[in-house]
């Protein structure tokens, strides 16, 4: 996954610089993302502090205030960001599977999801963990994570169905069970046996995935 390499975590030397204030405060936007979501981690969203968060970024204090009004806006930034880059990683790798067998397609999905989660176990809490004790704020976020990855698993069904294997459109509750129960499996594994063990995942869930993409819509 890109997010370690994409969110900047150069510090900025001291002296004259070439940057200008809005180069310079974007880098430090960037450090204190990837602080956020190492904190929150390492500690719970909950106990993480603003000053864990400066720390680790070796951001100061009155910066932070000018980029960001609270620790929950900073971890929306961060959440939001790592959202995005994964959404981007998962397109680049599924790309040359876009026209396989939907199963294939399915497969694929999970396996690479569940690698890229694995990749970056931080930003993995962040979004399967921590977001939950972040509270209703984050509610629209989780949302919308929820249907970057049910939008993977409607594209194979469709596929699936232009290919005659499959009838009409998935059901809306059955699609919401698949990525319920795919969130919670994730969540679990991050919980118990550590995030190198999501890929092991894999191969019950492209069963259970395509057991219920297999059911007929009411």
């Amino acid at each position: 996954m890109a997010i370690a390499s994409q969110v900047s975590r150069e510090r900025l030397r001291p002296g004259p610089s070439a940057l200008t204030r809005e180069e310079v405060l974007a880098s430090q936007q960037g450090r204190l993302g990837m602080a956020v979501l190492h904190a929150v981690a390492e500690s719970g969203y909950l106990a993480t502090t603003v000053a864990d968060i400066t720390k680790r970024a070796q951001v100061s204090r009155r910066t932070f205030y000018e980029l960001f009004t609270g620790k929950e806006e900073c971890f929306a930034y961060a959440f939001d960001t790592a959202m995005d880059i994964l959404h981007q990683q998962l397109g680049a790798v599924l790309e040359p599977h876009a026209q396989a067998d939907w199963q294939l397609l399915v497969r694929r999905s999970l396996e690479s999801y569940l690698a890229i989660l694995a990749a970056e176990p931080a930003a993995a809490r962040a979004l399967h963990v921590e977001a939950l004790a972040a509270g209703p704020a984050f509610a629209q976020r989780r949302a919308r994570m929820k249907k970057i990855f049910a939008d993977r698993m409607i594209r194979a069904h469709a596929l699936g169905v232009d290919r005659g294997e499959l009838a009409g459109a998935p059901s809306p509750g059955v699609v919401d069970l698949l990525i319920g129960g795919i969130e919670d499996r994730i969540r679990d594994c991050l919980e118990t046996d550590g995030p190198e063990r999501l890929p092991d995942l894999a191969a019950d869930l492209s069963i259970a995935a395509v057991a219920l993409l297999r059911a007929p819509a009411r």
